[in-house]
């Protein structure tokens, strides 16, 4: 019988009873099965445990890369935030047992691991850092996402939905396997028409796996169980709706919920908004030709935005406006038309996410999004393959006109007139790769002020 694999946002989990009742039980009883719920953690407890996304605040992680013991006072802090979930969660006293023996549990098998694993490296100097550094990260992350599931699971059946709680992590002495191993070993025997599974988001998976997805890891988890499982559709409950661009930086008054979209718009907007999908998830989906929704958890009768490879606009049109600011482009003066030294190193660059290259002349242009502090990083690893390129780095803001049919000539018109009533210079433009995005390039500072122009004067010209 057809099935959907579902995942629910963190910022949807800080209102647990919206998903209980929009996500969970929601159908009737005899259609709250053959579906597969994905869960992560609740808001805030991953920024706890290895550092906050947005303030760089150290978390439990952090703490485990110095030396000392400090960072075991930073878990228990996280603790006692997880019992205080399970405390509001649960009134009765025996399922707030279960729940707490469960998560106190976990965390003591994986604070005796994080020990032995850094006294090893206190004993043995040789140990590749990163590796089991990496494993520690791992294993602090998948706490958040157990307690949750486990929770969900727990808290449904009180309603007299049959659950079963699946921990894609398993036991940290395990050895690491890669996220396809993962879920074929644990989903292979599932009965969707009488049972609901409730699949932690987090999963132990290689090293390769573990950087390409890190802190947006319940997407592919998300992506690999509806491909393995040959779902009829993918869902996502989010606690927004998808928009024509970002409420919060344009208005919530001035944007628009989006409805039917293209897989090629989707993966364009997954690789400038966190808020999106994970590209490797979008990518994984398209091929295996599952359709996506995305849905807001807080109004579950809207449908939401439907996202597939059939759609296809008659007419061409930009359909959203997205951007990054603070993008570090290296600009690289050509000698030769070598590049595929330099593509293949910036491709694997840790922590750093080449957004978009581009050859104009004989100048070549690399858009990264990463940190401040990894600009020097690019470039001191671009004078290394280059040591007599003429070479250079600097801070600007990346905007996309995105659309799944666009006029490339009539896109560059409108965009460079809203710039310029703005009293904005673009810096550089861009067509993208795929022929689905005109990229519009301004300094940094001017990032809001673009984004609003490019937002206003595509809706009216549309």
């Amino acid at each position: 019988m057809p099935h959907t694999v579902e995942k629910v946002s963190g910022s949807s989990m800080s209102a647990f009873d919206d998903v209980l009742d929009n996500v969970i039980l929601k159908p009737e009883p005899k259609d709250r099965y053959n579906r597969i719920l994905v869960v992560p953690a609740y808001k805030g407890i991953t920024d706890a445990l290895l550092e906050n996304k947005s303030t760089n605040e150290a978390g439990v992680y952090q703490y485990t890369l110095c030396e000392g013991s400090e960072w075991e006072g930073k878990l228990d802090s996280v603790i006692q935030r997880l019992l205080f979930v399970n405390d509001s969660l649960f009134a009765d006293p025996m399922l707030r047992r279960e729940a707490d023996d469960f998560i106190l549990e976990r965390v003591s098998r994986t604070r005796q691991w994080i020990r032995h694993h850094l006294s090893m490296n206190d004993r043995e100097q040789n140990l590749p850092t990163h590796r089991y550094m990496g494993h520690i990260r791992g294993r602090l992350a998948s706490i958040g996402e157990a307690h949750s599931a486990f929770n969900t699971a727990l808290k449904a059946e009180c309603y007299g939905v049959k659950t079963k709680f699946i921990d894609l992590a398993g036991s940290p002495s395990d050895p690491h396997k890669s996220l396809d191993i993962q879920v074929r070993s644990n989903l292979g025997d599932l009965d969707l028409s009488n049972e609901l599974p409730v699949v932690a988001a987090y999963t132990s998976c290689d090293s390769e796996d573990y950087y390409q997805n890190d802190r947006r890891y319940g997407d592919t988890t998300l992506s690999k169980i509806a491909a393995f499982t040959e779902a009829e559709q993918a869902i996502i409950h989010k606690s927004h709706f998808l928009s024509s661009g970002d409420p919060s930086l344009i208005g919530a008054d001035q944007v628009n919920p989006l409805g039917q979209l293209s897989y090629e718009v989707a993966n364009q907007l997954s690789e400038l908004s966190e808020e999106v999908v994970h590209p490797v998830a979008i990518e994984e989906l398209s091929q295996k030709n599952i359709d996506l929704r995305v849905k807001c958890t807080f109004e579950p009768d809207n449908p939401g935005a439907f996202i597939s490879r059939r759609h296809c606009p008659k007419k061409s049109r930009v359909e959203v406006i997205s951007g990054k600011e603070g993008v570090c482009v290296l600009t690289v003066t050509l000698t030769d038309n070598n590049l595929d030294k330099l593509n293949s190193h910036f491709l694997s660059l840790p922590d750093i996410s080449l957004l978009h290259h581009d050859v104009i002349g004989k100048i070549a242009y690399y858009y990264f999004d990463c940190t401040m502090s990894h600009f020097g990083k690019i470039l001191t690893k671009a004078k290394k393959l280059l040591p007599d390129g003429d070479l250079t780095v600097q801070r600007v803001a990346l905007l996309s006109a995105i659309g799944t049919k666009i006029d490339f000539k009539e896109v560059l018109s409108v965009g460079c007139s809203a710039l310029k009533q703005h009293g904005i210079n673009p810096v550089n433009i861009h067509l993208s790769a795929d022929g689905h995005s005109v990229i519009f390039i301004v300094a940094s500072a001017q990032f809001r002020a673009a984004l609003c122009a490019l937002h206003s004067d595509f809706l009216e010209s549309f």
